[in-house]
């Protein structure tokens, strides 16, 4: 053990001072602001990235982004500094903090065109073209015509689609002469003689425009074949007082189709002579009784959907609908002709084999035709060889 008087004295050690309590947010952070960069050839080695990003290097306040015009955020580098008691003061924590700069957001991407947008046929093709170079006039085809005003479709027609005349004659709002009588006005006028002598109002002549449009379109937008003609004379007997953009008009004809393929999948009715089969319903449809009695007791197997729509004044696609809902439910039908046997061929002398067999002579060969025209070149090619 050792003697008391050996040990060194202890000396209490001082009391430490007390630590301020600080704002979190006045606290410095020990690292300086860095700036993020992606990763080398995500957008290449000098390439404009689309944002401000971060760097490792010193910032320098310039910030590329695309667009037609570069956007600078100038930002102040922040260097760490010891906190102690005396440097907070009242007036620091009391005082609102810089406000930071705004950050410039890249510019937005254009969208991107649905797959389902695009033309399915040549007429479509045509007529969204000439919408969009704001054309005036019709644009005509074997099946039907599309008038337009500045790009925005205001009348079809089609000559099996119903037109204003049969929708307002087979409703019953005006008579047959009435109608004929307004006809020697011309293009233009007819729709103020029937408003101005008050035989029908403006928004029953609104509704039978726009059904006329609609099924006169149907058949029009459906034209993959054939001459197409555009005639910026052409000037339609009615005009929609509200006209309608080409992609509204698609989208229209589009859910017609669909629902027509819903209640039937085949176009076979459309066209064909229908016929009353007389038998039980197999399933409901949504067709009223006494359309549907009027619908079956004039399908006597020589009128088609058209020609029905006509003769009860009704429209050309509220006709395919209905029939096609009839023809699911086993109430119409399309009869088929009988086939007829091909004749027997006749019997054909054969020449006698000549004695001399001679090369053929040049045959001759229609230069219009493209597929002809294309081996003709063929063989002028490889003749050069």
């Amino acid at each position: 053990m050792w003697s008391a008087d050996t040990l060194a004295p202890t000396t209490p050690a001082p009391p430490l001072p007390p630590v301020p309590s600080v704002p979190p947010l006045l606290v410095a952070s020990p690292v300086s602001v860095h700036r993020l960069v992606p990763a080398a050839g995500q957008f290449g080695a000098a390439a404009a990235v689309p944002g401000p990003y971060l760097t490792n290097g010193p910032v320098t306040g310039e910030s590329v982004l695309p667009g037609p015009a570069t956007t600078s955020v100038t930002t102040t580098p922040v260097t760490a500094a010891p906190v102690t008691a005396e440097s907070v003061t009242a007036e620091s924590v009391s005082a609102p903090p810089a406000p930071r700069p705004r950050r410039a957001h890249a510019a937005p991407l254009p969208r991107r065109r649905r797959s389902s947008c695009a033309p399915a046929t040549t007429f479509e093709a045509a007529l969204t073209d000439l919408a969009a170079d704001g054309s005036t006039g019709a644009l005509h085809g074997p099946g039907g015509a599309v008038h337009l005003a500045g790009g925005l479709v205001v009348h079809a027609e089609a000559p099996g689609a119903a037109t204003v005349g049969h929708l307002l004659t087979g409703a019953g709002r005006i008579t047959v002469r009435q109608w004929e009588d307004g006809l020697p006005l011309g293009a233009g006028r007819l729709a103020e003689h029937l408003l101005g002598s008050g035989l029908v109002g403006a928004g029953e002549l609104e509704l039978a425009r726009l059904a006329a449009t609609l099924d006169g379109a149907q058949e029009a937008l459906a034209q993959h074949d054939g001459e197409l003609r555009f005639d910026p004379a052409a000037v339609p007997a009615f005009r929609l007082a509200r006209p309608l953009s080409v992609l509204e008009l698609r989208g229209a004809i589009g859910r017609r189709r669909s629902l027509l393929d819903g209640c039937w999948p085949s176009a076979d009715l459309d066209r064909a002579p229908l016929l009353a089969t007389g038998a039980a319903p197999t399933r409901r449809t949504a067709v009223p009784r006494r359309r549907r009695q009027a619908l079956l007791a004039a399908a006597d197997g020589t009128r088609t959907a058209p020609e029905l729509a006509r003769l009860l004044g009704r429209s050309t696609y509220g006709t395919l609908l209905d029939v096609r809902q009839l023809a699911a439910a086993g109430l119409l039908t399309a009869p088929r002709p009988a086939a007829v046997p091909d004749p027997p061929p006749a019997a054909v002398p054969q020449a006698a084999p000549p004695d001399v067999l001679l090369p053929p002579g040049p045959r001759s060969y229609d230069s219009s035709d493209p597929e002809v025209g294309l081996l003709l070149r063929l063989r002028a090619a490889l003749e050069a060889l």
